[in-house]
């Protein structure tokens, strides 16, 4: 069984404390837009990206693709500690971010189901599984992979089908690349950084009032 350094159970930290269930309050309040902060600050200047010239305007603007996008942290390791105030923050912060890349606001708003993923799905299975943000068993590391790998696989596989199929933006002989750059600039700006800011920082989230046990508190 997994379990905390007290030697209780892992799940126990996503339990309800017995002086009952906490109400969101100002502290959620400000850790969401701190959130929203941070994700617009690294997901706009802390990316590295490629530009490709699409074969469908070749004399038109190129297109950024990013192969390592940090903004994939703060989705993540946010909406593992602090539940939907995470999600929303990692849904609205790329509208924010993306507009200093000149992306037009109706794609962003198309890749809302690829980034609402990525910030849904670590924060659903630590909370559904029981797993211990402190990453202090093997389980915690497999899914913690599991949960970036498919949530970047996703966002890749749909970015591709937002540009190509619906705007008409890029030809499947760019869509390749653009897959690759979304899918491992995510993931790998991922096993680089949620690991380590998990293991690092977890205890001290959770030992805080702004740590969401359930999604909103």
């Amino acid at each position: 069984m997994n379990k905390s350094e007290t030697g209780s159970p892992a799940g126990e930290i996503w339990e309800v404390p017995p002086s009952g269930a906490k109400n969101p309050g100002w502290i959620h309040l400000l850790i969401f837009f701190v959130l929203i902060f941070l994700g617009t600050l690294l997901g706009s200047l802390s990316s590295l990206s490629f530009r490709i010239t699409t074969a469908i305007n070749p004399n038109g603007p190129a297109y950024g693709v990013n192969y390592f996008w940090l903004g994939i942290v703060v989705q993540q390791v946010g909406s593992i500690w602090y539940g939907a105030w995470g999600v929303l923050a990692g849904v609205i912060f790329p509208f924010i971010s993306n507009s200093a890349t000149q992306a037009s606001l109706l794609i962003t708003a198309a890749y809302l189901p690829a980034n609402f993923v990525q910030s849904f799905l670590p924060a659903f299975i630590f909370r559904r599984l029981k797993l211990n943000p402190k990453l202090e068993g093997g389980r915690d590391f497999l899914y913690l992979f599991l949960t970036m790998l498919v949530s970047s696989l996703f966002g890749a596989l749909w970015s591709v089908f937002i540009l190509v199929v619906v705007f008409s933006r890029l030809e499947w002989s760019d869509a390749l690349l653009n897959f690759f750059g979304w899918f491992g600039g995510n993931l790998v700006a991922g096993i680089i950084f949620n690991y380590f800011l998990l293991k690092a920082l977890s205890q001290r989230v959770i030992d805080s009032k702004g740590f969401v046990r359930r999604w909103w508190a």
